[in-house]
């Protein structure tokens, strides 16, 4: 158990510092900070690395400028739930490590790696998929926010200026689709649950 964990341990270490800002502080404040250093602070320095906030570029123009463009929304938006999922993990991990399964197929003398990621990381995925249909309207709305901030002409933008004017048709059709996509996650994670726990059954 112990040498099992070692690994996770070290894993969870060398990441814990570059997710836990994602939660010790909202998205927006993360955003703003992200705007002032990159936006700001570097230019003055002669290191400007990213446009002006609000300028995009259109996928079918150019896809790598629009990957470009859209590197620190990404890591905003990103940094939501790394941490939750980093967490979620590590706990899940070392609980399945426990688990009488595990000792057995260490007896049956297999390697300390093809135990971990073969069998013990398998099993415990299933709250992470859990999780992530629980996250997907939480990450929506952070898509709102961080497109408000980085002046992104998206639903989130779209969806600010119509609540602004009283457009309710705007408003109505942005909540749709962002209940479509929820559902559609959870379907997508009933499906997911047959592939990693075979005891799960699609009726």
């Amino acid at each position: 158990m112990l040498a099992a964990g070692v690994p996770v341990r070290r894993w969870v270490g060398g990441v814990r510092g570059f997710v836990l800002p994602g939660v010790s502080m909202p998205i927006f404040i993360f955003g703003l900070l992200l705007l002032f250093v990159f936006y700001y602070l570097l230019p003055i320095h002669g290191l400007a690395i990213f446009p002006k906030p609000g300028s995009w570029t259109p996928f079918t123009k150019n896809p790598l400028e629009w990957a470009h463009d859209l590197i620190l929304p990404w890591i905003t938006l990103m940094l939501i739930t790394a941490a939750t999922y980093s967490r979620l993990t590590r706990s899940s991990l070392l609980e399945t490590l426990g688990e009488d399964y595990i000792r057995t197929a260490r007896a049956k003398g297999l390697s300390e790696r093809r135990v971990i990621y073969r069998h013990a990381l398998r099993s415990s995925l299933t709250p992470l998929v859990t999780q992530f249909a629980i996250d997907t309207a939480g990450v929506l709305g952070g898509a709102i926010v961080t497109e408000t901030i980085f002046g992104l002409p998206g639903l989130g933008l779209a969806v600010i200026q119509a609540i602004q004017v009283q457009n309710l048709p705007v408003v109505i059709g942005v909540v749709l689709v962002a209940s479509f996509f929820v559902v559609a996650a959870n379907i997508v994670v009933d499906a997911v649950y047959a592939i990693l726990d075979p005891r799960v059954r699609v009726s």
